[in-house]
């Protein structure tokens, strides 16, 4: 009966550490696979403008304005859209909206969307997207380019904030149609867009 019942306590142990691990890797995993959803996204974004010939966007509509303070609340909004247009669309067509804020549908709990640089868009009422053109370029103005060369997103775990770790993944965008996602830890990996196999979102 001892020797049961040490078995039966190493096991409990076991699996206390197990289900500990297993709580503190799960925000980073859902970071992961926003970041991966996001990075899907843009390709699909640009593949629909070249086949359609017409502009496409990522209208991004909310961040996380206390993205550096620890704890379980998600924030971040994005919309994916279509113009009516080749170029200088007037009006836009919402495909989908991806919304990872607390209590939302898509809800990523303890994973936000740190607050963008400033996004002027090309033209007018393109603030605060990123658009492509039929060419599967991005036709957004210099200027909302950082130094390197893109538009740059990032989420960001806040669970690892209390640990002082800062733990995200960054979606950069270049104006050639390049796609790179990258971690704090380690670059993860590099792609152009269309290598992958995304689904684009229809349309005439």
């Amino acid at each position: 009966m001892i020797e049961m019942a040490a078995v039966v306590a190493l096991i409990a142990i076991f699996v206390a550490i197990g289900i500990g691990s297993l709580r503190s890797s799960m925000p980073r995993f859902r970071m992961i696979q926003t970041a991966k959803q996001l990075k899907a996204d843009l390709m699909a974004l640009r593949m629909t403008a070249i086949q359609n010939q017409r502009e496409t966007r990522l209208l991004l509509v909310d961040a996380d304005a206390s993205w550096n303070q620890s704890g379980q609340v998600s924030a971040g909004q994005w919309k994916i859209q279509v113009g009516n247009k080749g170029i200088r669309s007037t009006a836009w067509d919402t495909r989908r909206t991806v919304d990872i804020s607390r209590g939302a549908t898509n809800d990523k709990k303890s994973v936000s969307l740190t607050p963008w640089e400033t996004l002027v868009g090309p033209g007018i009422n393109n603030g605060d997207a990123i658009v492509f053109g039929p060419r599967g370029t991005v036709i957004n103005p210099a200027s909302d380019f950082g130094s390197d060369g893109t538009i740059t997103l990032t989420l960001i775990n806040k669970r690892a904030l209390p640990q002082g770790r800062e733990d995200t993944v960054s979606i950069k965008i270049a104006v050639s149609g390049m796609v790179r996602m990258i971690t704090s830890m380690q670059e993860n990996q590099s792609v152009e867009f269309g290598t992958d196999n995304a689904s684009t979102m229809g349309g005439s």
